[in-house]
């Protein structure tokens, strides 16, 4: 039968070895959390254009396409990324409640790998048919459009994978024409528009 002092020494080396085994689970959990941190990416419209799919100028029953490059960076040294879904939409009205809205043709295959400090171009399209359309949601050529990317990411550091994360942002106001970018105090800035 063990002292009295012996027990009492026992039962300190159990509550230090327990205080060191948590200290250690929490150093390695503060590590991997730091680690495992999404990488800060942005998103920027680098270009736009519209042209004619028919060959002419839109009447009744053409289109009109327009076109748009994202340039998505990752400054990350560590953190490569996996986008699982993004989605474009273009809106007619840089209001917080958008008037109208039509979602875009995203080019790149899904789902899209980036290494760490790289940009990807994003290409995107939208054809907005028939004349009457395309008149009323550009404003007859002469409104800037906001445009929304929705993507769905996850990040990849070493061998680790981190769960899906949710992105969206808004860029605004984007010029596709050039009578828009060309408005003396207001309409569209120059290129790239950085989203927030």
């Amino acid at each position: 039968m063990a002292t009295p002092a012996a027990a009492a020494l026992n039962a300190k080396r159990y509550t230090l070895a327990a205080l060191v085994a948590t200290l250690a689970v929490a150093a390695i959990v503060t590590v991997s959390s730091v680690v495992l941190c999404p990488a800060r990416v942005t998103f920027s419209v680098a270009r736009t254009g519209f042209h004619y799919p028919s060959g002419g100028r839109t009447t009744t029953g053409s289109s009109l396409r327009l076109n748009l490059t994202l340039a998505v960076d990752n400054p990350s040294r560590h953190a490569a990324v996996e986008y699982e879904s993004m989605f474009v939409d273009l809106s007619n009205s840089t209001a917080a409640q958008r008037e109208s809205w039509v979602r875009a043709t995203v080019a790149a295959p899904m789902p899209l790998r980036q290494p760490g400090r790289s940009v990807a171009a994003v290409g995107a399209t939208v054809d907005l048919v028939g004349g009457a359309l395309a008149a009323a949601f550009t404003g007859n050529m002469t409104r800037s459009l906001a445009v929304t990317v929705t993507a769905q990411a996850r990040f990849r550091v070493g061998i680790a994978w981190t769960r899906l994360y949710d992105i969206k942002v808004s860029c605004g106001p984007v010029s596709f024409f050039p009578a828009t970018a060309a408005k003396p105090g207001g309409g569209a800035g120059r290129l790239p528009v950085y989203c927030v």
